[in-house]
């Protein structure tokens, strides 16, 4: 069961904020287009259709000035702080919003465009990945460069006007569905590790580029192999500088960490509240036992617990970023507290419903096991750990 938008208490996100309150006007205005705009379905388990689902509601959220708020307003945003963002990510996980189709085209290409592109590749690619016209994909995990990204040995040579590429990229989130995919490759060949990388955006529809879906362990075919076999990609199709695609990585994990920082909390608050409604039906209608049920109630509470957490650790990234400070490794904290925070709903979720939690093709059972994969989204949680011990809290390697 699902509980409605009404059931959901107004102070579901914890004790108001001065610095983003539940009534500033920006929130206002936003909460107000959603009730009218806001698909009020739940995401369908298959993939085909959540996609379309989510490609449908970025156009909506486009035509409505709403998909890319943090972008500047001549590129189709609204110029929207931080702050701004903790609020349009609250309320979207509040209206239950799905996702919007192209997210790595808005949340990391855009940016990264926005602050380094040449104008020719902002005029030719930020329009279409607002509007989710074209969509976009991220190629830069390889089988034997996934932690290690200075490891990739996808390389790219000019041929006259054009970029050959060949390698193999895995762990490409959608990417049956992407018309460009921005690739990293080592364009000089006698470079290693950071040195001479550069990322091109290639495109994906062409005879050099086969994409294979990989099947999951939920049954979803979320991610794939993209096999790269003399690809090619326009001369001018580079973001960044040539042989500094290491530097522009940076700059795009920053986008990445930083829109991380926004967006967890509040889904996760929404979800534990289904979750407890869930509880109370369960344990109404006889199908949990009184011990099972105490013992779920309490899990909820220490989750819950641990959510405000992150709410607030969230917030503390916003007002930082609103001060124009960078995120910088920080957001390898939230990246380790959300992953395993993920797995945990997952398991508590199929444990409320019994045997029903785990039957194939049903919400728990694909809940609890798609969430085993929040440990290794963005870098493991070991590699999380290991950032934050050696790059914020000083220990030795």
């Amino acid at each position: 069961m699902t509980i409605s938008l009404d059931a959901l208490p107004s102070g579901i996100l914890g004790p108001e904020v001065s610095l983003a309150p539940e009534d500033h006007p920006f929130r206002q205005e936003f909460r107000d287009w959603l009730s009218n705009n806001s698909p009020g379905v739940p995401e369908p388990l298959d993939q085909d259709e959540k996609f379309e689902l989510r490609r449908v509601w970025q156009r909506t959220l486009f035509e409505g000035g709403w998909a890319g708020p943090a972008w500047p307003e001549e590129f189709g945003g609204r110029g929207a702080g931080p702050l701004h963002q903790f609020m349009y990510y609250e309320e979207l996980a509040l209206a239950r919003a799905p996702y919007v189709a192209n997210t790595p085209g808005i949340a990391l290409l855009g940016p990264t465009l926005i602050q380094v592109g040449s104008e020719e590749m902002k005029t030719r690619f930020l329009p279409v990945i607002l509007s989710a016209e074209e969509i976009f994909s991220q190629g830069f995990s390889e089988p034997n460069a996934g932690s290690d990204l200075a490891a990739i040995r996808t390389r790219a040579r000019l041929d006259g006007d054009e970029w050959v590429i060949d390698g193999q990229k895995t762990w490409t989130t959608w990417a049956q569905y992407s018309d460009f995919c921005f690739v990293l490759c080592r364009t000089d060949p006698e470079s290693e590790r950071h040195r001479g990388l550069t990322l091109l955006v290639c495109p994906v529809d062409q005879p050099g580029v086969t994409v294979r879906p990989i099947e999951q362990i939920s049954g979803d075919p979320e991610f794939a192999e993209v096999f790269l076999d003399g690809a090619r990609a326009p001369a001018g199709y580079v973001v960044g500088g040539i042989d500094d695609g290491w530097t522009t990585a940076m700059i795009l994990f920053q986008f990445e960490r930083g829109d991380q920082g926004f967006t967890d909390h509040a889904r996760m608050l929404v979800h534990l509240h289904d979750l407890a409604g869930e509880l109370r039906s369960a344990a109404a209608e006889g199908e949990i036992s009184a011990p099972a049920t105490a013992a779920a109630r309490r899990r909820l509470a220490q989750l819950w617990i641990r959510c405000q957490q992150l709410h607030r650790f969230n917030l503390r990234v916003a007002v930082r970023g609103e001060a124009g400070e960078s995120i910088g490794m920080e957001g390898s904290v939230v990246n380790l507290f959300w992953g395993e925070l993920e797995r945990e709903f997952g398991e508590l979720g199929s444990e409320i419903h019994g045997a029903l939690g785990l039957l194939e093709g049903t919400e728990p059972a694909h809940q609890l096991l798609a969430s085993r994969a929040g440990t290794i989204h963005s870098g493991t949680s070991e590699i999380q750990r290991n950032i934050i011990a050696e790059r914020l809290l000083g220990l030795p390697r």
